[in-house]
């Protein structure tokens, strides 16, 4: 069996888990950031539940994607909403290292052209990116509460660069390779930002 079928279904079962979960969290302790991110989840594994039905049905890669690909860009929006509302009652200030590497980060996704050719969409994914990278450093740089999640935040993008750099250099996915145990990390890291969120409200 295509081991990309078989990665791609276990992220979809694994996020859509996360999302009823933080559903419930949202529920339990009426707070929105849990709100944001089962909306985060369920973006990320709508878009590849259409990916792996193209699979299933065609029984080859889509050469043109844009449904996954705008689905994980507003998976992405929702991530960064999810900084956002983190850093709301803080204020903002100008950070030099925080700029440097969102442009740094900007740099990489248009390089590699990560979620497909469109200039489009790519330039949307390096603003979207770049933002959540920028609002993580200046994060971690005020030393404010929450920085395992601001570091648990830059692990998930840095594995999501490095899924696409890695993309590049696997010809085959039909079977077991390191693309695969970079994705599968990837989903468990996505998935293991609700059990942080939790800790982060607890403990406040």
């Amino acid at each position: 069996m295509n081991f990309e079928l078989i990665d791609n279904c276990f992220q979809i079962a694994v996020l859509l888990c996360a999302a009823l979960a933080a559903i419930a969290a949202t529920l339990r302790r009426k707070d929105r950031r849990f709100l944001i991110l089962a909306l985060f989840f369920a973006c990320v594994s709508m878009g590849t539940l259409y990916w792996v039905l193209h699979l299933f049905i065609f029984g080859n890669v889509p050469q043109v994607f844009y449904v996954s690909e705008f689905s994980w860009l507003a998976a992405y929006l929702f991530l960064l909403s999810f900084q956002m509302v983190r850093t709301d009652r803080v204020r903002p200030f100008f950070s030099l290292p925080a700029l440097v590497c969102a442009l740094l980060t900007a740099a990489v996704v248009l390089v590699v052209r990560m979620f497909g050719p469109s200039y489009f969409v790519s330039a949307a994914f390096s603003g979207v990116f770049s933002a959540i990278v920028y609002l993580t450093v200046w994060r971690l740089r005020r030393r404010d509460d929450g920085g395992l999640v601001d570091c648990w935040l830059l692990l998930c993008v840095g594995l999501q660069m490095l899924l696409f750099v890695v993309s590049v250099f696997m010809p085959d996915f039909t079977r077991f390779n390191l693309y695969f145990a970079v994705d599968i990390t990837l989903t468990l890291s996505f998935a293991a930002l609700l059990p942080l969120a939790l800790r982060e409200v607890a403990g406040k």
